[in-house]
């Protein structure tokens, strides 16, 4: 499925959706992690037996069953119901099952795990029926703006030994405050609880460099690959 608004530098990737709330949601909201208490099953068929009921419910009983390991911001599943779901099938094919219809979007961070998120627009799919001056991000300024806070988020975690890049795969959400700080942290385990309160200390409240464009759509998920900084040049700078 293609992502609006996506854009790489080096071992860094961030991605948000466009034009699909505008900025941050309430600061009631509270975000969730369903993680994995065990190893995950491989992902092979599974035999899945969920009623009708609340998504989040259904996602609870689908991480039981499992062990995938899930990441979202609790508010988009309000509201919304899944299931019945009865059948053998991968865990992939039956997250898009629960999710169909709903308007969100599931995306592998790891091999036992998916991040949740809002559905995404299409490159071109709002132009073609929408006029130029119509409230959108405009994408050029998103993309600059992503390499500005990628570059603090990487400069920030090639600083501290415990979370210099390359060893560990890390997917989180931010949500960025009207003061342009990051307001909000919510990112998978990386294996190390030690590292991820590290990541969480070093990152909330983390004043940016510039203003999000007019249109930014929150929460920006970053994921920072499993490749060396001698690979990527995240960390020339790190000492």
């Amino acid at each position: 499925m293609p992502v609006a608004g996506r854009y790489a530098l080096a071992g860094l990737m961030a991605m948000a959706m466009l034009g699909l709330g505008g900025i941050a949601r309430g600061a009631g909201a509270q975000p969730t992690a369903v993680e994995a208490e065990a190893p995950a099953v491989p992902a092979g068929r599974l035999r899945f037996d969920i009623p009708r009921q609340p998504l989040q419910s259904a996602l609870t009983q689908f991480h039981r069953l499992t062990g995938q390991s899930l990441l979202y911001d609790d508010q988009i599943a309000e509201g919304h119901m899944a299931g019945p779901l009865q059948g053998e099938f991968t865990p992939e094919a039956a997250l898009h099952r629960l999710l169909a219809g709903t308007g969100i979007e599931a995306r592998y961070t790891s091999q036992a795990a998916f991040m949740l998120m809002r559905e995404t627009v299409p490159d071109g799919a709002a132009s073609a029926s929408a006029p130029r001056d119509n409230g959108m991000p405009d994408k050029a300024a998103m993309q600059a703006y992503y390499g500005r806070l990628q570059a603090r988020v990487v400069a920030v975690l090639c600083g501290d030994p415990k979370t210099i890049p390359g060893a560990y795969r890390l997917a989180l959400n931010l949500w960025i405050d009207a003061g342009n700080a990051v307001s909000r942290v919510l990112l998978h385990p990386t294996g190390d609880g030690a590292r991820d309160a590290r990541i969480r200390h070093l990152l909330h409240g983390l004043a940016l460099p510039s203003e999000p464009p007019a249109g930014l759509a929150q929460p920006v998920t970053l994921l920072v690959l499993p490749r060396q900084p001698t690979q990527t040049g995240d960390c020339k700078a790190a000492p």
